[in-house]
């Protein structure tokens, strides 16, 4: 009776060794796949408190630089087009991924949360999309769907500002 308690306690201790390191294994990877240049658009009420207007959709490219190959943040830029007058806004950022969430802090102090989201490959060509989150309220202030049109390691570490995003559908 004892050796079947033993077996049975050591076969718990290695399942949750297990969910302990696949947790983080998950958000590792998340951050990996995440590292890159992205293009798209954003839609919603997201800027109207940056930028005072109206609008509600954006072309954008947002960079995620990983910090280390095993890291689950890094820093990072946004910049974006108002589609309508050429306007270029750019502001960087700090993020990390937790628990399947990613987190972004922004240069400006606003804080966002990305909580419903999915990366998906249609052809060879990875997609991102989801909804951004007030950090503070919880509430949906935008949705995004992206592009990455630039690989890990495959853009220089340093930002290039430019004047025009294209945009690849």
């Amino acid at each position: 009776m004892k050796k079947f308690y033993t077996n049975i306690a050591v076969a718990l201790m290695a399942v949750l060794t297990m969910t302990a390191f696949t947790s983080c294994d998950e958000d590792a990877d998340i951050a990996y796949d995440l590292d890159g240049i992205w293009q798209g658009t954003i839609i919603g009420d997201f800027y109207s408190d940056r930028y005072g207007t109206t609008r509600t959709d954006y072309d954008t490219e947002i960079c995620f630089y990983q910090s280390s190959t095993f890291s689950r943040s890094g820093t990072g830029y946004e910049i974006d087009r108002e589609s309508w007058s050429g306007h270029i806004s750019e502001f960087d950022f700090d993020w990390t991924v937790n628990n399947g969430r990613i987190y972004i802090s922004y240069s400006d102090g606003y804080k966002i949360v990305i909580r419903d989201w999915e990366t998906y490959y249609m052809g060879n060509t990875m997609r991102f999309r989801g909804y951004f989150e007030d950090y503070y309220t919880g509430e949906t202030v935008a949705s995004f769907n992206l592009i990455k049109v630039a690989a890990k390691y495959s853009y220089a570490k340093n930002k290039v500002k430019t004047d025009s995003i294209t945009i690849t559908k």
